[in-house]
């Protein structure tokens, strides 16, 4: 049994934001950057699983935990500079990203380009100029106006289109989010729904962008889980071909949230172990 103990730190980002972080585990230090709707609690288990063999550090990025607010200036900038703060604190040399933490990890890799190594679950990086896809934040964000957050949470996961609630009429999809998603569950979700906001708009600002992760040399490895749908692989393996000698993965019976505490992040501990231990 692991018994691994994770304690909080923090670290000042370039602006003076706080940005805090689990940290536990021995070995090269291994950061861990979060998807939008998620905290660094939300990864623990994870977490747990390679901590036997690095030091891991789990951000809690701009506007939860112990971190800061977002703040008027939020950009992506801000993102990687809270990442590379991080980084110049812990020194760790290997990095994970989940989600929008994907888009913010590649960003950073750009910018500072000081990793070893790093992987990727289902980077959310839009390949595509299409702004037929971006309809359900205009929805979402009248609805965080007209204080109805259901609403809100509704068009946010029909709009992602990572699950079958996408193709379903927006009554039935809103009242399976609610038999679903309550509770202690709900107000953690509720909580985050203007920052989730915000990150989606920087990736929609980034649509298209993504030629310039040619610079890149880090040892890259992009996964997937084979639950999740076809534009995932199909921007996995635009970034693969992007990324000179990166790999890109599928492993079975995962979905998009994998990753996380609740799903099945075993696997995806096992791939991380395999490419960069």
């Amino acid at each position: 049994m692991n018994t691994t103990i994770f304690t909080y730190s923090s670290t000042p980002s370039a602006d003076g934001t706080t940005i805090g972080f689990q940290q536990g585990g021995t070995g090269p230090g291994l950061i861990i950057v979060p998807g939008t709707l998620s905290t660094s609690a939300d990864y623990t288990r994870l977490a747990h699983l390679l901590s036997p063999s690095f030091t891991v550090y789990i951000i809690d990025r701009r506007g939860r935990g112990g971190s800061g607010a977002q703040g008027l200036s939020y950009g992506i900038r801000q993102e990687c500079e809270d990442v590379q703060a991080v980084q110049a604190a812990t020194g760790a040399t290997y990095i994970f990203g989940h989600s929008f933490g994907g888009l913010v990890t590649l960003e950073t890799a750009t910018r500072y380009p000081s990793f070893k190594g790093i992987v990727l679950y289902e980077p959310g990086v839009a390949t595509e100029d299409n702004p037929a896809a971006w309809k359900w934040i205009s929805t979402y964000e009248q609805a965080l106006q007209n204080k109805q957050p259901r609403r809100a949470f509704t068009s946010f996961v029909q709009g992602a289109g990572h699950t079958p609630l996408s193709k379903m009429p927006r009554w039935f999809a809103s009242f399976v989010l609610r038999m679903m998603v309550r509770g202690t569950h709900w107000q953690e979700t509720a909580a985050l729904l203007e920052t989730n906001l915000n990150e989606h708009k920087e990736t929609q600002k980034l649509r298209g962008t993504y030629q310039h992760y040619q610079g890149i040399t880090s040892k890259v490895l992009l996964l997937s889980g084979d639950k999740s749908p076809e534009f995932v692989h199909r921007t996995n393996q635009i970034l693969a071909d992007t990324i000179a000698g990166s790999q890109s993965q599928t492993l079975p019976g995962l979905s998009h949230l994998s990753p996380e505490n609740k799903e099945a992040p075993e696997a995806i501990a096992k791939e991380i172990l395999r490419i960069l231990a």
